[in-house]
């Protein structure tokens, strides 16, 4: 007798990905957000995010942002520590679900740069980029804005390194963030007609062979 094996039928459903964009932040985007970046200022007209980047903490989620975009802001960052005046109200997250954000007055007495850095480096997704744009300190274009703070040299940007800090003997410094750090900079045209050799002599003993530093900082845990 032959036997009749009963084939259930199987329905396949296709289930289309979500495709979650990254997010991106141009810090201090004034008027003019960076393109394919959500910007950030507190009285740019075009920013989508309205907060006040030099109050602490920033309403962003721990480990949340993909990279970061700041040209010409943190010159601007106010030269002395943080005080009470300067903590945020913020309550919860602009993006991402509802967490505990740092204490604002985790903060008091913290230089305001350190603060700023340490928030960026809050918010980047491990192994994320930032890009820094600042006026060299080596250039008339560093000082001659009345509000400028701050002046930058290309070993600045290695206070945000926490080996190099420890190597020289600076890790008691109120700084956690810690950055993997890669410097150029942009030049005067009559500058980039030069020989590297005669371009090099000029950088390391002259003033204005350099107009702005860019920094390439790369989220390390």
């Amino acid at each position: 007798m032959s036997k009749k094996l009963n084939k259930k039928k199987t329905s396949l459903k296709l289930v289309e990905a979500v495709t979650v964009q990254p997010i991106k932040l141009d810090l201090g985007c004034g008027q003019n957000p960076k393109e394919g970046f959500d910007g950030v200022d507190l009285y740019g007209d075009k920013a989508k995010h309205k907060v006040d980047l030099f109050k602490f903490p920033w309403p962003f989620k721990d480990n949340s942002i993909d990279e970061i975009h700041a040209s010409h802001l943190l010159e601007h960052v106010p030269a002395r520590e943080v005080e009470e005046r300067d903590f945020s109200s913020y309550g919860v997250p602009i993006i991402g679900h509802p967490v505990e954000l740092p204490r604002a007055s985790s903060f008091y007495g913290q230089d305001m740069l350190f603060a700023f850095m340490d928030e960026c480096w809050r918010i980047l997704k491990p192994d994320a980029w930032m890009t820094v744009i600042v006026p060299s300190g080596r250039s008339n274009r560093a000082f001659w804005d009345p509000t400028h703070r701050r002046f930058f040299m290309q070993e600045t940007f290695l206070y945000f390194a926490r080996e190099w800090r420890k190597q020289n003997a600076l890790d008691h410094y109120r700084v956690s963030c810690n950055f993997g750090v890669n410097i150029s900079h942009s030049l005067p045209q009559e500058e980039g007609l030069r020989s590297a050799e005669v371009q090099a002599e000029r950088f390391r003993t002259l003033w204005n062979t350099t107009i702005d530093w860019h920094a390439r900082l790369q989220k390390q845990i």
